[in-house]
Protein backbone atom coordinates (compact mmCIF):
# COMPACT_ATOMS: atom_id res chain seq x y z
CA UNK A 1 0.00 0.00 0.00
CA UNK A 2 2.81 2.40 0.88
CA UNK A 3 4.54 1.59 -2.41
CA UNK A 4 1.32 2.36 -4.30
CA UNK A 5 0.88 5.72 -2.58
CA UNK A 6 4.54 6.69 -3.08
CA UNK A 7 4.46 5.75 -6.78
CA UNK A 8 1.28 7.73 -7.40
CA UNK A 9 2.58 10.80 -5.58
CA UNK A 10 5.87 10.77 -7.49
CA UNK A 11 3.97 10.41 -10.74
CA UNK A 12 1.81 13.40 -9.83
CA UNK A 13 4.78 15.80 -9.76
CA UNK A 14 5.39 15.95 -13.56
CA UNK A 15 1.62 16.17 -14.15
CA UNK A 16 1.36 19.19 -11.87
CA UNK A 17 4.39 20.81 -13.53
CA UNK A 18 2.98 20.32 -17.03
CA UNK A 19 -0.44 21.67 -16.07
CA UNK A 20 0.93 24.76 -14.34
CA UNK A 21 3.38 25.36 -17.20
CA UNK A 22 0.55 25.16 -19.73
CA UNK A 23 -1.78 27.53 -17.89
CA UNK A 24 1.12 29.86 -17.11
CA UNK A 25 2.08 30.08 -20.77
CA UNK A 26 -1.48 30.37 -22.10
CA UNK A 27 -2.29 33.24 -19.75
CA UNK A 28 0.70 35.19 -21.03
CA UNK A 29 -0.02 34.39 -24.68
CA UNK A 30 -3.59 35.62 -24.36
CA UNK A 31 -4.25 39.15 -25.66
CA UNK A 32 -4.53 42.01 -23.20
CA UNK A 33 -2.57 43.30 -20.25
CA UNK A 34 -3.45 42.33 -16.68
CA UNK A 35 -2.31 45.70 -15.36
CA UNK A 36 -4.55 47.58 -17.80
CA UNK A 37 -7.55 45.35 -17.05
CA UNK A 38 -7.31 45.82 -13.30
CA UNK A 39 -6.56 49.54 -13.28
CA UNK A 40 -9.20 52.23 -13.92
CA UNK A 41 -9.84 53.26 -17.51
CA UNK A 42 -8.30 56.68 -16.90
CA UNK A 43 -4.99 55.22 -15.61
CA UNK A 44 -1.90 56.78 -17.19
CA UNK A 45 0.90 54.90 -18.93
CA UNK A 46 3.17 55.60 -15.97
CA UNK A 47 0.67 54.00 -13.57
CA UNK A 48 0.33 50.96 -15.82
CA UNK A 49 4.12 50.61 -16.01
CA UNK A 50 4.50 50.95 -12.25
CA UNK A 51 1.80 48.32 -11.65
CA UNK A 52 3.38 45.96 -14.15
CA UNK A 53 6.74 46.36 -12.43
CA UNK A 54 5.24 45.90 -8.96
CA UNK A 55 3.61 42.61 -10.03
CA UNK A 56 6.70 41.40 -11.85
CA UNK A 57 4.93 41.34 -15.23
CA UNK A 58 7.83 43.10 -16.89
CA UNK A 59 10.14 40.13 -16.28
CA UNK A 60 10.69 37.29 -18.79
CA UNK A 61 8.12 34.48 -18.68
CA UNK A 62 10.62 31.84 -17.55
CA UNK A 63 11.70 34.07 -14.66
CA UNK A 64 8.08 34.51 -13.58
CA UNK A 65 7.44 30.77 -13.84
CA UNK A 66 10.58 29.97 -11.85
CA UNK A 67 9.44 32.35 -9.12
CA UNK A 68 6.02 30.68 -9.17
CA UNK A 69 7.56 27.22 -8.72
CA UNK A 70 9.72 28.51 -5.89
CA UNK A 71 6.67 29.92 -4.15
CA UNK A 72 4.73 26.70 -4.79
CA UNK A 73 7.48 24.64 -3.16
CA UNK A 74 6.91 26.77 -0.05
CA UNK A 75 3.13 26.27 -0.35
CA UNK A 76 2.69 29.88 -1.38
CA UNK A 77 0.60 30.65 -4.47
CA UNK A 78 1.18 34.37 -4.25
CA UNK A 79 -1.25 37.23 -3.87
CA UNK A 80 -4.30 37.88 -6.03
CA UNK A 81 -4.08 41.00 -8.17
CA UNK A 82 -7.82 41.66 -7.91
CA UNK A 83 -8.61 40.76 -4.29
CA UNK A 84 -5.26 41.80 -2.76
CA UNK A 85 -5.31 38.65 -0.62
CA UNK A 86 -3.27 35.41 -0.54
CA UNK A 87 -4.44 32.94 -3.17
CA UNK A 88 -4.43 30.09 -0.65
CA UNK A 89 -6.90 31.96 1.55
CA UNK A 90 -9.24 32.75 -1.35
CA UNK A 91 -9.23 29.12 -2.51
CA UNK A 92 -9.72 27.88 1.05
CA UNK A 93 -12.78 30.10 1.44
CA UNK A 94 -14.40 28.94 -1.81
CA UNK A 95 -13.35 25.28 -1.96
CA UNK A 96 -15.92 23.94 0.59
CA UNK A 97 -18.77 25.29 -1.54
CA UNK A 98 -17.50 23.43 -4.61
CA UNK A 99 -16.91 20.22 -2.66
CA UNK A 100 -20.36 20.39 -1.08
CA UNK A 101 -22.06 20.87 -4.45
CA UNK A 102 -20.04 18.05 -5.99
CA UNK A 103 -20.73 15.71 -3.07
CA UNK A 104 -24.50 16.10 -3.23
CA UNK A 105 -24.53 15.88 -7.03
CA UNK A 106 -22.50 12.67 -6.97
CA UNK A 107 -24.58 11.19 -4.13
CA UNK A 108 -27.78 11.91 -6.05
CA UNK A 109 -26.29 10.45 -9.23
CA UNK A 110 -25.22 7.22 -7.48
CA UNK A 111 -28.61 6.78 -5.80
CA UNK A 112 -30.37 7.14 -9.16
CA UNK A 113 -27.90 5.75 -11.71
CA UNK A 114 -26.72 2.51 -10.05
CA UNK A 115 -30.26 1.12 -9.53
CA UNK A 116 -31.18 2.21 -13.07
CA UNK A 117 -28.14 0.41 -14.48
CA UNK A 118 -28.94 -2.73 -12.50
CA UNK A 119 -32.57 -2.58 -13.62
CA UNK A 120 -31.50 -2.28 -17.25
CA UNK A 121 -29.00 -5.15 -16.92
CA UNK A 122 -31.51 -7.48 -15.27
CA UNK A 123 -34.04 -6.68 -18.02
CA UNK A 124 -31.62 -6.75 -20.95
CA UNK A 125 -33.37 -6.35 -24.31
CA UNK A 126 -36.70 -5.42 -22.76
CA UNK A 127 -38.65 -2.16 -22.79
CA UNK A 128 -37.16 -1.05 -19.46
CA UNK A 129 -33.67 -1.45 -20.87
CA UNK A 130 -34.57 0.71 -23.86
CA UNK A 131 -36.11 3.43 -21.66
CA UNK A 132 -33.03 3.58 -19.42
CA UNK A 133 -30.81 3.74 -22.54
CA UNK A 134 -32.77 6.70 -23.95
CA UNK A 135 -32.64 8.53 -20.61
CA UNK A 136 -28.91 7.88 -20.32
CA UNK A 137 -28.12 9.20 -23.79
CA UNK A 138 -30.31 12.26 -23.22
CA UNK A 139 -28.55 13.10 -19.97
CA UNK A 140 -25.08 12.78 -21.47
CA UNK A 141 -25.95 14.73 -24.63
CA UNK A 142 -27.53 17.77 -22.98
CA UNK A 143 -25.02 20.58 -22.20
CA UNK A 144 -24.90 21.47 -18.51
CA UNK A 145 -25.34 25.21 -19.03
CA UNK A 146 -28.44 24.60 -21.18
CA UNK A 147 -29.95 22.21 -18.64
CA UNK A 148 -29.20 24.67 -15.85
CA UNK A 149 -30.91 27.54 -17.65
CA UNK A 150 -33.98 25.38 -18.35
CA UNK A 151 -34.18 24.34 -14.71
CA UNK A 152 -33.94 27.96 -13.60
CA UNK A 153 -36.67 29.02 -16.03
CA UNK A 154 -39.05 26.23 -14.99
CA UNK A 155 -38.48 25.56 -11.29
CA UNK A 156 -37.42 29.07 -10.28
CA UNK A 157 -39.06 31.40 -12.79
CA UNK A 158 -42.29 29.57 -13.60
CA UNK A 159 -42.95 27.30 -10.59
CA UNK A 160 -41.13 29.49 -8.02
CA UNK A 161 -40.08 26.38 -6.08
CA UNK A 162 -36.31 26.80 -5.79
CA UNK A 163 -33.98 29.84 -5.72
CA UNK A 164 -31.98 30.47 -8.87
CA UNK A 165 -28.67 31.65 -7.41
CA UNK A 166 -26.55 31.84 -4.30
CA UNK A 167 -25.94 29.44 -1.44
CA UNK A 168 -28.17 30.85 1.31
CA UNK A 169 -30.75 33.65 1.57
CA UNK A 170 -29.38 37.11 2.24
CA UNK A 171 -28.79 37.61 5.96
CA UNK A 172 -28.93 33.89 6.80
CA UNK A 173 -25.75 32.15 7.88
CA UNK A 174 -24.50 29.15 9.82
CA UNK A 175 -21.43 28.90 12.08
CA UNK A 176 -18.45 27.83 9.97
CA UNK A 177 -17.05 24.52 11.22
CA UNK A 178 -16.57 22.27 8.19
CA UNK A 179 -17.36 24.75 5.43
CA UNK A 180 -20.30 22.57 4.32
CA UNK A 181 -23.36 24.71 5.05
CA UNK A 182 -25.67 21.72 5.43
CA UNK A 183 -23.40 19.98 7.93
CA UNK A 184 -22.63 23.19 9.82
CA UNK A 185 -26.35 23.95 10.09
CA UNK A 186 -27.02 20.49 11.53
CA UNK A 187 -24.14 20.82 13.97
CA UNK A 188 -25.58 24.14 15.11
CA UNK A 189 -29.06 22.62 15.43
CA UNK A 190 -30.50 25.04 12.86
CA UNK A 191 -32.81 22.83 10.81
CA UNK A 192 -34.37 25.80 9.06
CA UNK A 193 -30.95 26.82 7.70
CA UNK A 194 -30.31 23.19 6.72
CA UNK A 195 -33.47 22.99 4.61
CA UNK A 196 -32.77 26.41 3.12
CA UNK A 197 -29.30 25.20 2.10
CA UNK A 198 -30.84 22.10 0.46
CA UNK A 199 -33.22 24.32 -1.52
CA UNK A 200 -30.32 26.37 -2.84
CA UNK A 201 -28.38 23.18 -3.63
CA UNK A 202 -31.24 21.53 -5.50
CA UNK A 203 -30.99 23.07 -8.96
CA UNK A 204 -27.18 23.21 -9.41
CA UNK A 205 -26.80 19.68 -7.97
CA UNK A 206 -29.55 18.35 -10.24
CA UNK A 207 -27.90 19.98 -13.25
CA UNK A 208 -24.63 18.19 -12.54
CA UNK A 209 -26.42 14.96 -11.67
CA UNK A 210 -28.27 14.65 -14.98
CA UNK A 211 -25.00 14.55 -16.91
CA UNK A 212 -23.57 11.80 -14.67
CA UNK A 213 -26.61 9.56 -14.52
CA UNK A 214 -26.19 8.47 -18.13
CA UNK A 215 -22.53 7.49 -17.82
CA UNK A 216 -22.79 5.74 -14.45
CA UNK A 217 -25.96 3.84 -15.39
CA UNK A 218 -24.46 2.58 -18.67
CA UNK A 219 -21.25 1.43 -16.99
CA UNK A 220 -23.28 -0.23 -14.23
CA UNK A 221 -25.39 -2.04 -16.81
CA UNK A 222 -22.35 -3.30 -18.70
CA UNK A 223 -20.55 -4.35 -15.50
CA UNK A 224 -23.54 -6.30 -14.15
CA UNK A 225 -24.06 -8.04 -17.50
CA UNK A 226 -20.38 -9.03 -17.64
CA UNK A 227 -20.49 -10.30 -14.07
CA UNK A 228 -23.57 -12.32 -14.93
CA UNK A 229 -21.60 -14.30 -17.53
CA UNK A 230 -19.27 -15.82 -14.93
CA UNK A 231 -19.51 -19.56 -14.26
CA UNK A 232 -20.19 -19.19 -10.54
CA UNK A 233 -23.32 -17.18 -11.38
CA UNK A 234 -24.60 -19.97 -13.64
CA UNK A 235 -23.86 -22.40 -10.83
CA UNK A 236 -25.83 -20.30 -8.36
CA UNK A 237 -28.79 -20.18 -10.75
CA UNK A 238 -28.61 -23.95 -11.29
CA UNK A 239 -28.69 -24.51 -7.52
CA UNK A 240 -31.93 -22.52 -7.31
CA UNK A 241 -30.55 -19.50 -5.43
CA UNK A 242 -32.99 -16.60 -5.30
CA UNK A 243 -32.44 -13.79 -7.76
CA UNK A 244 -32.06 -11.18 -5.04
CA UNK A 245 -29.31 -13.23 -3.37
CA UNK A 246 -27.50 -13.71 -6.67
CA UNK A 247 -27.51 -9.97 -7.31
CA UNK A 248 -26.38 -9.14 -3.78
CA UNK A 249 -23.75 -11.85 -3.31
CA UNK A 250 -22.39 -12.40 -6.82
CA UNK A 251 -23.27 -9.69 -9.33
CA UNK A 252 -22.70 -6.48 -7.38
CA UNK A 253 -19.40 -7.44 -5.68
CA UNK A 254 -17.90 -8.49 -9.01
CA UNK A 255 -19.26 -5.43 -10.81
CA UNK A 256 -18.03 -3.05 -8.10
CA UNK A 257 -14.60 -2.24 -9.57
CA UNK A 258 -15.75 -0.75 -12.91
CA UNK A 259 -18.56 1.08 -11.11
CA UNK A 260 -16.15 2.53 -8.54
CA UNK A 261 -13.78 3.45 -11.38
CA UNK A 262 -16.36 5.50 -13.26
CA UNK A 263 -17.64 7.09 -10.06
CA UNK A 264 -14.11 8.18 -9.15
CA UNK A 265 -13.46 9.56 -12.62
CA UNK A 266 -16.82 11.30 -12.67
CA UNK A 267 -16.13 12.91 -9.29
CA UNK A 268 -12.88 14.37 -10.60
CA UNK A 269 -14.58 15.53 -13.79
CA UNK A 270 -17.49 16.80 -11.71
CA UNK A 271 -15.34 19.08 -9.56
CA UNK A 272 -13.58 20.57 -12.59
CA UNK A 273 -16.70 20.55 -14.76
CA UNK A 274 -18.79 22.42 -12.23
CA UNK A 275 -17.28 25.73 -13.36
CA UNK A 276 -20.05 26.48 -15.86
CA UNK A 277 -22.78 25.38 -13.47
CA UNK A 278 -21.36 27.54 -10.69
CA UNK A 279 -21.34 30.56 -13.00
CA UNK A 280 -24.93 29.89 -14.17
CA UNK A 281 -26.23 29.62 -10.59
CA UNK A 282 -23.83 32.19 -9.06
CA UNK A 283 -22.58 29.48 -6.73
CA UNK A 284 -19.70 30.86 -4.60
CA UNK A 285 -17.21 28.07 -5.34
CA UNK A 286 -13.76 27.99 -6.90
CA UNK A 287 -15.34 27.59 -10.34
CA UNK A 288 -16.86 31.06 -10.08
CA UNK A 289 -13.58 32.30 -8.63
CA UNK A 290 -11.71 30.92 -11.65
CA UNK A 291 -14.13 32.61 -14.05
CA UNK A 292 -13.71 35.93 -12.27
CA UNK A 293 -9.92 35.64 -12.19
CA UNK A 294 -9.68 34.83 -15.92
CA UNK A 295 -11.94 37.75 -16.83
CA UNK A 296 -9.44 40.21 -15.31
CA UNK A 297 -6.27 38.22 -16.09
CA UNK A 298 -5.53 37.65 -12.40
CA UNK A 299 -2.61 35.31 -13.12
CA UNK A 300 -1.66 34.16 -9.59
CA UNK A 301 -5.27 33.36 -8.74
CA UNK A 302 -5.98 31.63 -12.06
CA UNK A 303 -2.85 29.50 -11.84
CA UNK A 304 -3.56 28.68 -8.21
CA UNK A 305 -7.13 27.57 -8.89
CA UNK A 306 -6.07 25.40 -11.85
CA UNK A 307 -3.30 23.85 -9.73
CA UNK A 308 -5.90 23.15 -7.02
CA UNK A 309 -8.15 21.39 -9.52
CA UNK A 310 -5.17 19.28 -10.64
CA UNK A 311 -4.23 18.33 -7.08
CA UNK A 312 -7.84 17.41 -6.29
CA UNK A 313 -8.07 15.20 -9.37
CA UNK A 314 -4.79 13.46 -8.51
CA UNK A 315 -5.89 12.94 -4.89
CA UNK A 316 -9.21 11.46 -5.99
CA UNK A 317 -7.49 9.03 -8.35
CA UNK A 318 -5.15 8.01 -5.54
CA UNK A 319 -8.10 7.34 -3.23
CA UNK A 320 -9.78 5.26 -5.93
CA UNK A 321 -6.59 3.20 -6.39
CA UNK A 322 -6.43 2.59 -2.64
CA UNK A 323 -10.10 1.61 -2.61
CA UNK A 324 -9.42 -0.93 -5.39
CA UNK A 325 -6.88 -2.67 -3.18
CA UNK A 326 -9.35 -2.74 -0.29
CA UNK A 327 -12.26 -4.26 -2.22
CA UNK A 328 -10.40 -6.63 -4.53
CA UNK A 329 -8.47 -9.48 -2.84
CA UNK A 330 -6.59 -10.19 -6.08
CA UNK A 331 -4.99 -6.76 -6.02
CA UNK A 332 -4.02 -7.22 -2.38
CA UNK A 333 -2.27 -10.47 -3.20
CA UNK A 334 -0.45 -8.87 -6.12
CA UNK A 335 0.77 -6.00 -3.92
CA UNK A 336 1.94 -8.43 -1.35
Amino acid sequence: MLHLITTRLLGAIPVLLLVTMAIFGLLRLAPGDAAELLLPDDATEEQVAETREAWGLDRPVWVQYGQFLGNLARFDLGESYRYRAPVFELIGERLPATLELSFYALLLAIVIAVPLGMLAALNKGKVIDAIVSVLSISGVSAPSFWVGILLVLFFSGYMNLFPSSGRLPYGVSAPTVTGFVTIDALLAGSFETFFQALRYLALPALTLTLAMIGIISRITRAAVIDAGQEEHVFTAVAKGMKRRSIVRRHLMPNAAIPIVTIIGLELGALISGSIIVEVVFSWPGIGTLLFQSISVRDMPLTTGVVASYTILFIALNLLIDIFYVLIDPRLRSNKA
